[in-house]
């Protein structure tokens, strides 16, 4: 009867070990394009649907190197700092927009700063899984403790709760893109201010 809370139980339990590795761990001998999907689908497990699911090919990360999201790669072999940002990227893609991914990377382009970056990120996605799988928990378990007449009542609360889920999620996601617009406006130098007042009271006497 509750088979479905069941095997999410155990999914959950299973997400909590899929962290990837901290700034120390990440391959510092310079990874070839081949070598980096490879290690980088490896680091995002949780994030793969299946085993032949690529997050990042090698189109994607050309890319991202055009539009200045992640430093060229010295003599083609990626660092530390190109490996750090990709995981950030492979796993806030699918709810940042590239513009916003932009924004919220563009200060993060030598090792120093991608290592703060990565070690802030790590920190707080390892209390967002925690934290999440903890609260999934105590809502499966309220539906285990309430006997439903049936196997279809049980499927409307999980879709209850997925849409809880979802209505959070676009919620938060809403807020931080209004964040990342904010703080990456463009700031208007005193001359600019100054020529666009001239120009106002030039427009006036005519």
């Amino acid at each position: 009867m509750h088979e479905p809370i069941r095997e999410l139980e155990k999914w959950l339990a299973d997400m909590e070990g899929k962290q990837p590795v901290e700034w120390d761990l990440l391959p510092d001998i310079g990874l070839y394009m081949d070598q980096v999907q490879t290690y980088i689908d490896k680091q995002l497990s949780l994030y793969r649907k299946d085993d032949q699911d690529r997050l990042l090919t090698s189109a994607m990360i050309n890319n991202y190197i055009k539009d200045g999201m992640i430093p060229r790669a010295d003599s083609k072999k990626y660092s530390p700092t190109h490996l750090s940002l990709l995981i950030m990227i492979g796993t806030l893609k699918q709810v940042l927009s590239m513009q916003n991914l932009n924004r919220l990377l563009s200060s993060c382009r030598d090792p120093q700063a991608a290592a703060s970056l990565y070690s802030r990120f790590l920190e707080i996605q390892k209390d967002a899984l925690s934290e999440s799988s903890r609260l999934t928990r105590n809502e499966t378990q309220l539906l285990q403790d309430t006997e439903a007449d049936s196997c279809e009542d049980n499927e409307t609360a999980l879709r209850g709760l997925a849409l809880k889920l979802s209505i959070e999620a676009r919620t938060r996601i809403l807020i931080a893109e209004k964040i990342l617009a904010m703080v990456n406006q463009p700031e208007v130098s005193e001359e600019s201010t100054r020529q666009h007042k001239k120009s106002g009271k030039n427009e006036k006497k005519k």
